[in-house]
């Protein structure tokens, strides 16, 4: 464990908004750890209390299939709602065991990281601004999207627990029962009282922490991803302007600027050997949750206002999700690969031999953009976004066709 110092407003990326992570204990369990190599009392009740609500919840969703009659609108309902629990889960073990890296990649929030000449700190400052308030707009949007979310399942409970106990088919054909906020099976009477109150607000619970677990977890790993992109298109500002002055300084600038690129590589390689398995788990399971929700969107054939829109709602968040990612990743393949345009802008040629061969070396490695990968071998960037929202109309409107 390397002992680092904790980041203070000071210290990050101008117009970074952190706000979020501070009103939800995050940034407290990163600077904790970062200065005392202990894992906090909040990241330890983040995990107890999403493991409590999550994991009993999944396990019963996938027993009921052996105690109640299932059809596929049915069985859409009971997968679509268990996989935002799963997703909980896993975001929260990715930082609960990765916590060593996480703190490792909060110092690319640090506007400091990269030793940025006098001359550039303006335009180093406009860069960062204008970077980081795109960042800003698109977790906002994510929060808002997801806080709506929860707000409407929470006000508006749907699901009649006759419907999960007795009936298949449409669900808006069954009127009687009362009505609950989730598709889910328990093995209780839910439908007489106090199971039902205690079942009722356990899923208000549920929903309540997953949505706060889901959007503000991906919200902070999507932001490593655009202050990793801050910092490569910095490092290109910095190569741009190196300066033919054969002299002790100019040298000290590249042996800076060769060290910086170096850093970020590996710190790309590790952020790529850390998200692996949560871009996996993202886009999996993102994908599985767009297509039933689509499909239940078109096979539900319900006029009901309500359904619709948390059908768009959990349609709107998952693909939010999925394009955060997407677009970080291509964010970051652009600016490692515009390292190899900025040193072509300098004055590189007009240097001795010794200058050349060392920015050659750099860009040779910037020739090909760095980005994320889904099982260590699919490329996450905006082409696979098109295609991911391509395959989930194609294979919803075949499962809805294959269904009638």
């Amino acid at each position: 464990m390397v002992y680092r110092d904790a980041i203070t407003d000071e210290d990050i990326l101008d117009g970074l908004d952190v706000r979020y992570l501070k009103f939800f204990g995050l940034w407290k369990i990163i600077n904790d750890y970062r200065t005392t190599g202990k894992k906090n009392a909040i990241v330890k009740f983040h995990l107890l209390l999403t493991i409590l609500v999550s994991v009993p919840y999944v396990f019963l969703q996938y027993l009921s299939y052996f105690f109640i009659d299932v059809d596929m609108q049915k069985a859409t309902y009971l997968n679509v709602n268990t996989l935002p629990a799963i997703q909980a889960c896993c975001k929260v073990l990715v930082l609960w065991l990765r916590l060593e890296s996480v703190c490792k990649f909060s110092d690319l929030m640090r506007k400091d990281y990269l030793q940025i000449s006098e001359e550039n700190r303006v335009a180093a400052s406009e860069i960062s601004k204008g970077i980081t308030s795109k960042s800003n707009i698109l977790y906002k949007t994510a929060l808002c999207m997801n806080a709506s979310s929860a707000i409407v399942y929470l006000l508006s409970p749907g699901i009649s627990v006759d419907y999960i106990l007795y009936h298949t088919g449409n669900m808006a054909a069954v009127t009687t029962g009362r009505k609950k906020h989730l598709a889910a099976w328990y093995p209780l009477p839910i439908d007489k009282s106090p199971y039902f109150e205690i079942v009722f607000a356990f899923e208000a619970l549920l929903i309540s922490w997953d949505a706060i677990i889901l959007v503000v977890y991906i919200c902070m790993y999507y932001q490593f991803l655009t202050c990793l992109y801050a910092q490569f298109t910095l490092l290109g500002l910095q190569m741009s302007s190196l300066k033919n002055e054969n002299d002790k300084s100019t040298y000290d600038k590249l042996r800076e600027t060769l060290k910086s690129h170096k850093e970020l590589l590996s710190y790309t390689n590790e952020l790529k050997t850390v998200y692996n398995p949560l871009v996996t788990m993202i886009l999996g399971i993102g994908i599985f949750v767009l297509i039933m929700s689509v499909f239940q969107f078109l096979f539900g054939k319900t006029g009901d206002p309500m359904v619709i829109i948390k059908s768009l709602q959990f349609l709107g968040f998952h693909g939010l999700e999925v394009s955060m990612f997407c677009f970080g990743s291509s964010a970051i393949e652009s600016a490692s690969s515009e390292i190899d345009f900025a040193i072509y802008s300098s004055d590189w040629s007009n240097c001795d031999i010794k200058f050349k061969m060392a920015v050659q070396m750099v860009m040779i490695k910037a020739q090909k953009g760095l980005t994320l990968t889904a099982i260590r071998m699919v490329p996450i960037n905006l082409e696979t976004m098109v295609s991911i929202f391509k395959f989930t109309y194609s294979t919803a409107a075949f499962m809805s066709r294959m269904t009638e």
